[in-house]
């Protein structure tokens, strides 16, 4: 009876422990659901790709370079000369009862113009003309042969060049001389073999300065001589309009407009004062080498 206890005892006790190690041995659902999340989870792309991708991101130092080069806008270099021949027409001024006109005339200039960008730009121009300045007060004419000069610096703007045409705006100032010279032929009003007489402009040396009566012939009158007559410089402003047109691989066509504002010579006589303002306009056409 005895050793029957100790038997069902010991098959108690070892029933027991295997239940214990068969628990102890069953995994957790908690690891085998991570475990599933993970192995669902996207695989993260090769280090090639992820380098692929940021090269085709980020734009080559190559392509940098030519998207700000200079010349998208059909320039191919910054700084170019030019030399242009031009007309010179004035406009009649009147001021102090006095009547000034300027006589029609021709000139050239050349100058440089530096490219900032491909729509920026600036110039420096010289050019130079030759005509008359006439002076009228009642029927005495007076004529001045003068040289015309104009130094000026400017802005200039260019538009996208469409169908081979580059147009451009400008606007700026500087100088313009007027310098007396000795090219006319001296020649005298005279009525009935003398001058006539009066002389309410006063008399400057080299310049006969007279009065004309209303039937007398009235022709410029200058002794050919510039002596007593001081140059004279006025300041000014300017606009233009203009077109660039290709000829060669660096040579260019230029067509022009030009407007400039300037105060009336007087050449430092007060009886040729008209405190008038002026504009002579010039309309040109050169040639343009880019380099």
């Amino acid at each position: 009876m005895k050793g029957l206890l100790v038997f069902a005892l010991t098959m108690i006790a070892s029933a027991t422990m295997v239940a214990q190690d068969s628990a102890m041995s069953q995994p957790s659902p908690a690891p085998q659901s991570t475990t599933a999340q993970q192995s669902n989870a996207p695989a993260a792309p090769p280090a090639d790709t992820v380098t692929g991708l940021a090269d085709t991101s980020s734009p080559s130092p190559s392509s940098i370079n030519q998207s700000g080069k200079y010349g998208s806008g059909g320039y191919g270099h910054r700084a170019e000369v030019f030399v242009t021949g031009f007309g010179l027409f004035a406009n009649h001024t009147n001021g102090n009862a006095i009547a000034e006109q300027v006589t029609n005339a021709g000139g050239a200039s050349a100058g440089y113009r530096f490219h900032l960008n491909s729509s920026s730009a600036l110039e420096g121009r010289y050019g130079f003309s030759r005509n008359s300045e006439k002076y009228t007060i009642g029927g005495a004419v007076s004529s001045i042969p003068s040289y015309f000069s104009e130094i000026s610096g400017s802005y200039v703007y260019s538009f996208a060049k469409s169908h081979r045409l580059q147009p451009f705006l400008e606007g700026g100032g500087g100088v313009v001389l007027f310098s007396p010279g000795n090219y006319a032929t001296p020649t005298n009003s005279t009525n009935n073999g003398s001058t006539s007489g009066g002389t309410p402009f006063g008399s400057a040396s080299g310049y006969a300065v007279m009065t004309l009566h209303a039937d007398d012939a009235v022709a410029p009158i200058y002794s050919g001589s510039s002596a007593g007559i001081g140059r004279q410089a006025r300041g000014m402003f300017l606009y233009g309009v203009g077109a660039d047109i290709p000829a060669l691989s660096h040579m260019y066509f230029r067509t022009e407009f030009r407007g400039l504002g300037y105060k009336a010579p007087d050449f430092g006589l007060s009886a040729l004062q008209t405190n008038a303002f002026s504009f002579a306009f010039e309309p040109s056409v050169g040639f343009v080498y880019r380099f």
